[in-house]
């Protein structure tokens, strides 16, 4: 009885494979989208990414970011990712929904990408690896499918530069498609993309792929590498020289890998396994075991001299320096922040994903087996039976870690008091907007008080396209030109005889915050 349900469960799941799998990248795209623009906007990259978008747009300038309209010496990221951000504006108007969108739709991408590549392994695997991808609780909060930073899309090219990878041995043309999407990373996220060629260059190398290359593929490949590199630095070059590119490489390659604690962000070798991979809070510390028993059973099953396919150990040598290299790689450079090591959880998803796909099949094939013996029969169906629970145990923990990925990422998302009043204030067609805005709030850090944070800044940019300057009610007051400024209560209450004669455009004391206007010193 228990052999024919499970085997007509499977013969359904066959059947109706690409109804689970539509249902799959549905779920994800809720996982990506649902309240995208709910969570407040970060004061560090996300921020800063946005108003070098919008600034580009502003300027007319798609190459040259700039930060409050002076050239920005600080994000020293290529233009891709700034292009993702103004992409998101065109399509949805300039909103914290368009600031993020490319990134939600790059995760998207790529989980759909590994589910259906997983599929040449089994459709098991292939749903599975989706499932993980709504688990996948870190990317999910913090500065990758629901922020505007650049690493969303680098880990869309560096991951499907290694599915590509892959397949270069099917066909070669799939080299010079590596070469391409190693270049579009390197214009995302600059010099994190030598983890590619690292990886690359490794699995070519030990599967003798590298030595069968003709002449003429090489000199393709270099050409896929080469073409939108030499464009973009060219076309980089006219604005500045080479003051930008002498920046990326001394300040984002030499200080971040080897300077005395840069920005703070320097910790032990450790930093990535204890903070994220043997964290007990998220699913990849158990994930990371199923690929041990993977691994061991592998090793078991090659002492045994059972039949095991090249193809498959090259393949697992794959998956396995495509997680290695990078987490080695970042743990041992001197900066440290926890989005470096999210390309080492793709690998980490699809080999779990391979196995427990095999597992859920095994049960299968023990209770149709018929042996020689009722007690070889018996022993085949407990062993299929406990693979089954095994891999049952399994899927439950990752609907497990998808409930609690969704209760902090979508339900858990919070907005700022500060930006919803900043966004409800001003529409750019009011005739106070594009002026210079000054500000005097309880919400910035304690030594930038009277200047503007990088995600107020944003809010403020996108909002009422103002020309945000620092100096607080002072710079205010002694303003020559038609100026706003933005007042906590507390603080427009105890500035009140100086600000008398200021218009009140909006908020109150419900609202906590006030937003003043004065005209030119000529009108007044």
């Amino acid at each position: 009885m228990l052999k024919n349900a499970y085997v007509a469960a499977l013969k359904l799941f066959e059947k109706c494979y690409w109804i689970f799998f539509a249902a799959a990248c549905l779920a994800l795209a809720f996982y990506c989208f649902r309240c995208l623009d709910v969570q407040y906007v970060d004061s560090w990259d996300e921020a800063r990414h946005g108003v070098n978008a919008y600034e580009m747009i502003q300027n007319n300038d798609y190459i040259r970011h700039t930060y409050n309209y002076v050239t920005d010496d600080w994000n020293l990221k290529p233009s891709m990712s700034y292009w993702g951000i103004i992409l998101g504006f065109r399509l949805f108007g300039y909103s914290v929904f368009g600031l993020r969108f490319c990134s939600a739709l790059a995760y998207l991408i790529t989980g759909i990408g590994c589910g259906l590549f997983a599929k040449r392994y089994s459709k098991e695997a292939s749903i599975l690896v989706l499932g993980f991808f709504c688990a996948n609780t870190l990317p999910l909060s913090a500065h990758l499918a629901r922020a505007g930073d650049a690493d969303s899309l680098y880990l869309l090219f560096f991951t499907f530069a290694m599915l590509a990878m892959f397949r270069i041995r099917e066909n070669h043309r799939n080299l010079y498609l590596c070469g391409l999407l190693f270049a579009l990373a390197f214009l995302t996220k600059s010099w994190h993309a030598g983890m590619i060629a690292a990886i690359g260059g490794m699995y070519l190398l030990l599967t003798k792929e590298l030595f069968t290359f003709k002449l003429k593929e090489w000199g393709l490949f270099l050409l896929s590498v080469s073409a939108p590199l030499l464009a973009w630095f060219g076309w980089r070059y006219t604005k500045d020289g080479f003051t930008f590119l002498g920046q990326m490489v001394e300040v984002d390659l030499l200080a971040r890998t080897s300077g005395g604690n840069f920005e703070g962000h320097e910790f032990p070798f450790s930093f990535y396994y204890e903070t994220v991979f043997a964290n007990e809070a998220y699913i990849y510390r158990w994930l990371m075991w199923i690929c041990v028993l993977g691994i061991l059973l592998g090793i078991v099953l090659l002492v045994r001299r059972r039949i095991v396919s090249k193809t498959l150990l090259e393949e697992c040598a794959g998956y396995f320096l495509w997680f290695l290299v990078p987490f080695l790689g970042f743990s041992l450079v001197k900066t440290k922040l926890i989005w470096y090591c999210y390309p080492c959880i793709v690998p980490l998803f699809l080999a779990a994903a391979v196995f427990l796909g095999k597992l859920l099949r095994l049960p299968a094939g023990s209770m149709a087996s018929t042996g020689t013996g009722k007690e070889n029969r018996w022993k085949q169906e407990v062993f299929g039976g406990c693979m089954w629970l095994a891999a049952a145990g399994c899927i439950a923990l990752t609907a497990y870690f998808m409930h609690n990925t969704y209760l902090s990422v979508i339900r858990g998302a919070k907005g700022d008091s500060f930006q919803m009043f900043l966004q409800a204030s001003v529409d750019r067609e009011d005739a106070y907007a594009g002026r210079k805005a000054y500000i005097m709030t309880d919400t910035e850090q304690p030594d930038h008080v009277g200047s503007w944070d990088q995600n107020m800044l944003f809010v403020a940019e996108i909002s009422g396209d103002f020309h945000c300057m620092d100096g607080g009610i002072r710079g205010f007051l002694e303003e020559d030109e038609p100026a706003v400024l933005y007042v906590d209560q507390g603080r427009y209450q105890e500035y009140e005889m100086q600000l008398k004669d200021m218009n009140i455009l909006y908020g109150g004391p419900k609202e906590g915050y006030v937003l003043l206007e004065k005209e030119s010193k000529a009108r007044q």
